[in-house]
């Protein structure tokens, strides 16, 4: 793809319940103006983690339109997707291809997939390092932020965690 639109972006479970977990969710509705999530992440987030992280912000956003959630057209590539990937990254893939956004995906798997298919992916890392970049949180937020990942059980590594840190400025 390479000309995806920074405006847009299809988001999977990881990264919707990761940031609800710390309190940053919110910050991606000031980051992109147009936010994606496909039926069935909305269906395990919303729905089936009623209670939990993400489950009330995700439903919240929803109702006021600062979501999407939008059904993929291609039937056909979602499925040939869901083998070996969740239904949610499968559509999450689709849908990216489809509105020309950036995809955000934590599995590895899913991430290398999306990724031969040419899309702009990035998980739930590179999106606290990119509202760092754009000046929405400090450089002490974005440390805690990854602490508390870390915390909520989020699987960080210690070297992830310093690799983004010696990167910064």
């Amino acid at each position: 793809m390479g000309n995806e639109s920074p405006e847009c972006i299809v988001l999977n479970s990881s990264p919707i319940i990761a940031l609800a977990a710390i309190n940053l969710l919110e910050i991606l509705i000031e980051l992109f103006p147009k936010i994606i999530v496909p039926p069935a992440v909305y269906e395990e987030v919303a729905v089936k983690g009623s209670g939990r992280p993400g489950s009330k912000e995700l439903g919240d956003f929803v109702c006021q339109g600062k979501v999407k959630v939008l059904t993929p057209r291609d039937r056909p590539l979602v499925e040939a997707l869901h083998d070996p990937l969740g239904m949610g990254e499968s559509e999450a893939i689709a849908l990216a291809i489809e509105h020309n956004c950036i995809v955000i995906l934590d599995d590895r798997i899913a991430r290398v997939k999306a990724r031969s298919m040419r899309l702009n992916v990035k998980g739930t890392i590179g999106l606290l390092r990119l509202v760092y970049d754009k000046g929405l949180i400090s450089k002490d937020k974005l440390v805690q932020a990854l602490r508390e990942l870390k915390e909520h059980g989020f699987r960080i590594s210690s070297d992830i965690i310093n690799e983004v840190l010696e990167k910064l400025e």
